[in-house]
């Protein structure tokens, strides 16, 4: 990832919770072609330096085979993403730009096979993303499950490397950017997702 000044974001920590709040990472394999997937994605935290990415594709997907046989893989993660007015600043003179939030976590995969292990990954998955006062529960549809175990591929990648860009008009003045900030805070769900962002990551 190209992620110069001020925008590279050094903290792990910042990087695991972008990866929890985004959840949807894509992984990429080099070899034998290039070929990118979809993938919901869990992270524990407490295994590895920088955590251990859970996550399973479908078994017709080809790409399992091209995980299990390399090395290192690359999952990106993107978070909200917005455009950027040059008539929201107040300096001149500006141009359009984007501001995004992104991960690249690269590590060595391990595949999960077994029937216990794919049913804990489902599980665990469910019970995390299903919301708290939700009524439905994976024992609910227990042999369900079970059936569609044989359906799927699940792999641990031990987090190596990971890189985090956060591209929040950092660059810029503090009246500059609060007048991005406000601009963005009555825009759509993706412009007010980054005003949330610059918030909760940005000095104020």
């Amino acid at each position: 990832m190209f992620a110069p000044d001020p925008y590279f974001e050094p903290d792990v920590i910042v990087a695991q919770d972008l990866i929890e709040e985004i959840r949807l990472g894509t992984i990429v394999t080099a070899a034998p072609a290039l070929v990118a997937s979809h993938v919901p994605f869990m992270i524990d935290r407490a295994r590895g330096a920088r955590g251990t990415l859970i996550g399973h594709v479908d078994r017709r997907n080809p790409q399992w085979q091209a995980i299990e046989a390399v090395p290192e893989v690359l999952v990106t993660f993107l978070g909200p993403d917005a455009y950027i007015s040059p008539t929201w600043y107040g300096t001149r003179p500006r141009v359009p730009t984007w501001l995004y939030a992104s991960v690249h976590a690269y590590g060595r995969p391990r595949m999960v096979q077994d029937a216990p292990g794919l049913e804990k990954m489902v599980i665990d998955l469910c019970d995390t993303m299903e919301p708290a006062d939700s009524l439905w529960r994976p024992a609910q549809v227990g042999d369900y499950i079970d059936r569609l175990l044989n359906g799927i591929v699940g792999f641990e990648i031990e987090i190596t490397r990971i890189e985090t860009q956060l591209r929040l008009a950092q660059q810029n003045s503090d009246a500059d950017r609060r007048a991005v900030r406000v601009a963005l805070q009555s825009g759509s769900l993706q412009d007010r997702r980054i005003a949330e962002l610059m918030d909760r990551l940005l000095p104020r």
